[in-house]
């Protein structure tokens, strides 16, 4: 008798399911960055519509059969009048429970991803759960609710004419269909990356105003002194644009489509009274001497800019990008200075010498926007697991120590050492990869876990003192526990710069394990010495 999950593998088969899971992984990683628009959208769409349904029928069905199993199981008399089918309400109830599995899925499936669909393209709501769904599976993603999307939706039905014909036409193709279900799974979980935030690359003076250009194309303008800014499309750009002289600051009679990046600009009535900015550091410089010396008049220190780049490094992957240009504009009562921070927005100095930082929001830029440098959204998993490692570590070696006095139980020491070890190596990696990550670092976690059981099993069978055994449990919860705090503690902007919290962590990491292998040979020593006296003759 075949699978019930033949005709959902067939499903995974058919032609059209396999041209769409390809156009779907081609259309999301590759066409989409080079031909951004309407067309790369909806196909995403259509090819996203073919796909989900049988991936979706297939998690249903194997779901269903589980629970049909567990109620066989259950009720062992129903199970052998189904068996021997004594009768034809019973027979129909088998044949009901085989086919239903399959059926149910294929048509819940389908139902379910166009109710899915909608509610995601018409709704804020369903977006946000949309994008924190794919964002636990695939990593930061992002889905916006769009209406117009639904015209993708009649790909359903396309769908479910497939399903009909593979229910009876399944055979030839179940090494395809095996062949692309773990295509399919990477496509469609894969396809909603979060899209990278805009970096400000360039910055001049134009018609009265301040332009700062974004690396996306769009152009975000101010005409008060940058206290406002206004949004602008790639699209309604000026098709040319005037490229600024480097030392003035005005544009200059030469177009260019695109103005270069100006890292000195000049006051047009003081040209000996100059700002700079020096790539990729968070800063600017003031020359009143027309550039002979400089005096840094806002910066960002290294230790906050160390925090960004991470943070903009591990959620989205690309190089942090720190300030490229300037522009100097004179205003009634002084003159107002902008700098592009790339990743970090702008810099903005107001007539009265005043600086802020702006960050990229939907209506420009604003200081709320701004990314905080007392709590950058870093993520200290890898830190928080070398902490728990080293605690381990500890405890192991206090313990190894701490028996030395009896040749029992020391069997266990070195299985515990390898799994601990591996352990350290499998949850290293994991916060990369997201679900599949997740799975390693369990198992590296039960891999810690039994090394933990060994020891403290052979430390029980050693009769290791309970004063021993309270002292190095407490190192071991206080070292990471440490740890942690100093890391946290460079997060926040406490601690400036990672290597001082860096070689502040493995300072007290050092200790702690230092501390519990002292407290384990005190232990040998009290335990030795006891036995030596139990040995005594009366």
């Amino acid at each position: 008798m075949e699978s019930s999950q033949e005709p959902l593998l067939a499903w995974f088969g058919h032609p059209a399911t396999v041209v769409a899971t390809f156009v779907l992984l081609v259309n999301d990683h590759l066409l989409k960055a080079l031909w951004p628009g309407l067309v790369t959208g909806k196909l995403s769409d259509v090819a996203g519509l073919l796909v989900a349904p049988p991936v979706l029928a297939l998690a249903l069905s194997l779901a269903f059969s589980a629970v049909l199993a567990l109620l066989r199981i259950g009720s062992s008399s129903a199970l052998a009048s189904l068996r021997t089918g004594s009768s034809p309400v019973l027979a129909s109830l088998r044949t009901a429970a085989s086919l239903a599995p399959t059926r149910l899925a294929a048509h819940g499936a389908i139902v379910a991803t166009g109710v899915g669909f909608t509610l995601v393209k018409t709704t804020e709501a369903g977006a946000e759960l949309a994008s924190r769904a794919w964002t636990l599976a695939a990593g930061p993603s992002r889905i916006l609710a769009d209406p117009t999307d639904l015209v993708a939706l009649p790909t359903l039905g396309v769908a479910w004419l497939i399903w009909r014909r593979c229910g009876t036409d399944h055979p030839v193709r179940r090494i395809r269909a095996l062949i692309i279900v773990p295509v399919a799974l990477v496509g469609v979980t894969a396809t909603a990356a979060e899209p990278q935030p805009p970096a400000a690359t360039q910055v001049f003076v134009r018609g009265g105003g301040i332009t700062v250009v974004l690396d996306q194309g769009a152009e975000i303008l101010s005409r008060d002194g940058g206290r406002t800014w206004i949004g602008r499309p790639a699209q309604e750009r000026s098709p040319v644009s005037p490229s600024p002289s480097p030392d003035s600051g005005l544009p200059g009679a030469g177009p260019s489509p695109t103005p270069d990046p100006v890292t000195r600009a000049c006051l047009p009535d003081e040209p000996a009274h100059c700002y700079r900015v020096v790539p990729p550091r968070l800063a600017v410089d003031e020359s009143r001497d027309g550039g002979t010396s400089w005096n840094t008049v806002w910066a960002v220190s290294e230790g906050r800019q160390g925090a960004l780049r991470r943070q903009m490094e591990d959620r989205w992957q690309r190089p942090w990008q720190g300030s490229s240009a300037i522009a100097v504009q004179r205003v009634p009562g002084g003159h107002v200075v902008v700098a592009a921070n790339g990743d970090d927005g702008v810099a903005v100095r107001d007539a009265r010498g005043n600086w802020r930082r702006m960050g990229l929001s939907d209506g420009g830029f604003s200081a709320e926007a701004a990314i905080p440098l007392d709590a950058p959204g870093v993520d200290l998993t890898t830190e928080h697991r070398i902490g728990l490692f080293v605690g381990l570590l500890g405890f192991m070696s206090g313990m190894a120590v701490a028996r030395r006095h009896t040749r029992r139980a020391t069997g266990s020491a070195v299985p515990a050492y390898v799994l601990a070890a591996v352990g350290f190596v499998l949850t290293l990696p994991s916060d990369k990869i997201y679900i599949i990550g997740a799975l390693v670092a369990l198992l590296g976690g039960v891999c810690a876990l039994v090394a933990t059981i060994l020891t403290a099993a052979a430390a029980i069978r050693a009769r290791v003192p309970a004063r021993t055994w309270l002292a190095l449990v407490t190192i071991a919860v206080c070292t990471p526990f440490s740890m942690w705090m100093l890391f946290t503690a460079w997060r926040s902007g406490t601690i400036d710069d990672y290597p001082t919290a860096g070689f502040l962590a493995w300072l007290v990491g050092g200790i702690g394990v230092g501390g519990s292998v002292l407290v384990g040979w005190a232990g040998a020593a009290r335990a030795g010495t006891s036995a030596k006296a139990e040995e005594r003759p009366a």
